[in-house]
Protein backbone atom coordinates (compact mmCIF):
# COMPACT_ATOMS: atom_id res chain seq x y z
CA UNK A 1 0.00 0.00 0.00
CA UNK A 2 1.10 3.54 -1.23
CA UNK A 3 0.17 6.54 0.64
CA UNK A 4 0.93 9.67 -1.51
CA UNK A 5 1.09 13.17 0.00
CA UNK A 6 -0.72 16.00 -2.46
CA UNK A 7 1.27 18.90 -1.43
CA UNK A 8 -1.95 21.54 -0.70
CA UNK A 9 -1.52 24.67 -2.48
CA UNK A 10 -0.87 27.73 -1.09
CA UNK A 11 -4.29 30.12 -0.46
CA UNK A 12 -2.76 33.40 0.32
CA UNK A 13 -6.17 34.90 0.77
CA UNK A 14 -6.99 32.56 3.72
CA UNK A 15 -6.78 34.03 6.90
CA UNK A 16 -4.79 31.15 7.99
CA UNK A 17 -1.92 31.54 5.84
CA UNK A 18 -1.55 35.10 6.95
CA UNK A 19 1.79 36.38 7.26
CA UNK A 20 1.03 38.57 10.41
CA UNK A 21 -0.75 35.36 12.11
CA UNK A 22 1.63 32.94 11.57
CA UNK A 23 4.77 35.02 12.69
CA UNK A 24 3.28 36.12 15.98
CA UNK A 25 2.00 32.73 16.39
CA UNK A 26 5.24 31.07 15.96
CA UNK A 27 7.04 33.62 18.31
CA UNK A 28 4.35 33.33 21.04
CA UNK A 29 5.51 29.42 21.11
CA UNK A 30 9.01 30.23 20.78
CA UNK A 31 8.73 32.74 23.85
CA UNK A 32 6.68 30.12 25.73
CA UNK A 33 9.10 28.00 25.05
CA UNK A 34 12.71 30.26 26.33
CA UNK A 35 10.41 31.03 29.24
CA UNK A 36 10.01 27.97 30.75
CA UNK A 37 13.72 27.93 29.95
CA UNK A 38 15.07 31.08 31.67
CA UNK A 39 12.35 31.94 33.91
CA UNK A 40 13.19 29.68 36.83
CA UNK A 41 16.93 32.69 36.77
CA UNK A 42 14.01 35.69 37.35
CA UNK A 43 14.65 37.19 33.97
CA UNK A 44 11.56 36.74 31.26
CA UNK A 45 12.89 35.79 27.24
CA UNK A 46 11.83 39.31 26.52
CA UNK A 47 13.44 41.21 29.27
CA UNK A 48 16.90 38.96 28.01
CA UNK A 49 17.67 41.21 25.33
CA UNK A 50 17.11 44.61 26.93
CA UNK A 51 19.40 43.32 29.77
CA UNK A 52 21.70 41.68 26.74
CA UNK A 53 22.04 45.57 25.18
CA UNK A 54 22.49 47.31 28.48
CA UNK A 55 25.45 44.89 29.11
CA UNK A 56 26.84 45.44 25.64
CA UNK A 57 26.59 49.89 25.18
CA UNK A 58 26.34 52.09 27.88
CA UNK A 59 24.47 55.33 27.74
CA UNK A 60 21.95 53.38 25.83
CA UNK A 61 18.75 56.58 25.45
CA UNK A 62 15.05 55.14 25.83
CA UNK A 63 14.47 55.98 22.14
CA UNK A 64 17.49 54.53 20.66
CA UNK A 65 16.89 51.52 22.85
CA UNK A 66 13.15 50.80 21.82
CA UNK A 67 14.67 51.47 17.96
CA UNK A 68 17.51 49.15 18.43
CA UNK A 69 15.36 46.62 20.00
CA UNK A 70 12.15 46.96 17.50
CA UNK A 71 9.67 47.99 20.43
CA UNK A 72 7.27 50.15 21.01
CA UNK A 73 8.47 52.66 23.68
CA UNK A 74 5.64 51.63 25.71
CA UNK A 75 6.46 48.08 25.64
CA UNK A 76 9.84 48.97 26.37
CA UNK A 77 8.80 50.58 29.59
CA UNK A 78 6.39 47.70 30.65
CA UNK A 79 9.59 45.41 30.58
CA UNK A 80 11.56 47.91 32.31
CA UNK A 81 9.55 48.40 34.92
CA UNK A 82 10.58 44.99 36.87
CA UNK A 83 13.95 45.33 36.27
CA UNK A 84 13.90 48.45 37.80
CA UNK A 85 12.40 47.30 40.37
CA UNK A 86 13.86 44.43 41.16
CA UNK A 87 17.30 46.74 40.65
CA UNK A 88 18.77 45.45 37.68
CA UNK A 89 18.11 48.30 36.09
CA UNK A 90 18.93 52.22 36.49
CA UNK A 91 17.26 55.11 34.87
CA UNK A 92 18.80 58.35 35.29
CA UNK A 93 18.17 61.97 33.70
CA UNK A 94 21.15 62.74 31.58
CA UNK A 95 21.57 66.02 29.49
CA UNK A 96 19.08 68.88 28.32
CA UNK A 97 15.59 68.06 27.37
CA UNK A 98 15.03 65.66 29.82
CA UNK A 99 16.85 62.54 28.27
CA UNK A 100 16.93 59.60 30.12
CA UNK A 101 19.85 56.99 29.86
CA UNK A 102 19.74 53.37 31.02
CA UNK A 103 22.33 51.35 32.59
CA UNK A 104 22.33 47.64 34.16
CA UNK A 105 23.50 47.33 37.89
CA UNK A 106 26.47 44.90 38.79
CA UNK A 107 22.58 43.23 40.51
CA UNK A 108 21.81 43.05 36.54
CA UNK A 109 25.14 41.76 35.13
CA UNK A 110 24.83 38.83 37.81
CA UNK A 111 21.67 38.32 36.93
CA UNK A 112 22.30 37.92 33.58
CA UNK A 113 25.66 35.76 33.71
CA UNK A 114 22.99 33.16 35.79
CA UNK A 115 20.56 33.68 32.53
CA UNK A 116 22.64 33.13 29.40
CA UNK A 117 22.90 29.12 30.55
CA UNK A 118 19.70 28.60 30.29
CA UNK A 119 19.35 30.94 27.44
CA UNK A 120 22.00 29.36 25.17
CA UNK A 121 20.46 25.90 25.76
CA UNK A 122 17.19 27.29 24.47
CA UNK A 123 18.37 28.98 21.82
CA UNK A 124 20.78 26.17 20.79
CA UNK A 125 17.92 23.42 21.33
CA UNK A 126 15.73 25.54 18.51
CA UNK A 127 18.59 26.25 16.20
CA UNK A 128 19.21 22.48 16.33
CA UNK A 129 15.69 21.41 15.46
CA UNK A 130 16.22 23.99 12.48
CA UNK A 131 19.65 23.45 11.36
CA UNK A 132 22.35 26.11 11.27
CA UNK A 133 22.39 27.07 7.65
CA UNK A 134 18.03 27.08 7.46
CA UNK A 135 18.01 28.95 10.70
CA UNK A 136 20.99 31.53 9.37
CA UNK A 137 18.67 31.73 5.86
CA UNK A 138 15.67 32.49 7.66
CA UNK A 139 16.98 35.31 9.79
CA UNK A 140 18.70 36.98 6.70
CA UNK A 141 14.89 36.27 5.24
CA UNK A 142 13.17 37.64 8.07
CA UNK A 143 15.76 40.75 8.41
CA UNK A 144 15.43 41.26 4.67
CA UNK A 145 11.70 41.55 5.10
CA UNK A 146 11.88 43.45 8.05
CA UNK A 147 14.12 46.31 6.03
CA UNK A 148 11.46 46.20 2.91
CA UNK A 149 8.96 46.89 5.13
CA UNK A 150 10.49 49.84 6.98
CA UNK A 151 11.10 51.51 3.48
CA UNK A 152 7.84 52.13 2.67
Amino acid sequence: MYIHFVKKELDLTSVENCTCFNVRRISRVITQFFDAEVRRHGIRPTQTPILGALQAKSGWGMAELSEWLGMERTTLLRNLRPLQRDGLVRARRAGPGGRVELEITAKGRTALAKTLPAWRSAQDKVVATLGEARWSTIISDLEAVATKLKER
